[in-house]
């Protein structure tokens, strides 16, 4: 709530085109401005009905493509980390996407680390409350390879976005890692211990 507060109502202004650089430039062409589509009701509304829609796609999106990981023998973990996320998430790296092409940096990576940090700090402890109020187990012990590999993630992703500018080496350098730990997912088996735990959890 203190994020979204702090893009749309207090700090509105670090989320604008500046329009002084091309002045001083001496371009002397006018940016066109991009007329509202929708109001605000129109587009509360339209983000309800999208959001309930996209939810329930989703529970078909996960049964089946849990049934097909089972034929073709992918790993759960890697289903869950990998592969979900992009398929659930492509309207989201959409938007990212076509705000990064507009040269609007501030809203892409609102977007995209915005997403994670509500996963990780919000949803994941919410669901974790919820899932002990129904009595099943699930808690916020991850494994060790999983802990190293979200931080040594954070700590990738804070250093190149700190600076404040972008390159294609930095794209790159981002995307390689992305296949590197994707891979790391796909071959990663859990220890013999946490292994039969799960399985006695399932029976």
């Amino acid at each position: 709530i203190c994020y979204v507060t702090f893009q749309l109502v207090t700090h509105t202004f670090l989320y604008e085109d500046d329009d002084d650089d091309d002045e001083e430039a001496g371009e002397g062409e006018e940016e066109e401005e991009e007329e509202a589509v929708l109001g605000v009701a129109g587009s509360v509304f339209w983000l309800a009905v999208i959001t309930v829609v996209i939810s329930i796609l989703s529970e078909y999106m996960v049964d089946s493509l849990e049934a097909a990981a089972v034929g073709w023998g992918v790993p759960d973990l890697f289903l869950g980390t990998i592969i979900i996320p992009i398929v659930g998430n492509a309207a989201e790296h959409a938007a990212a996407i076509i705000f990064a092409v507009k040269n609007k940096m501030e809203l892409a990576l609102g977007i995209a680390v915005g997403s994670s940090i509500q996963i990780g700090v919000f949803c994941v402890p919410l669901l974790c409350v919820f899932a002990w109020s129904i009595d099943i187990e699930l808690s916020l012990n991850f494994g060790l390879f999983e802990c190293l590999t979200y931080l040594i993630t954070a700590l990738i992703v804070g250093a190149i976005i700190t600076s404040g500018q972008s390159n294609w080496l930095q794209g790159v350098v981002l995307i390689t890692g992305y296949a590197f730990v994707s891979a790391a997912f796909f071959v990663h088996a859990d220890p013999p211990e946490l292994a039969s735990h799960a399985e006695h959890h399932h029976e």
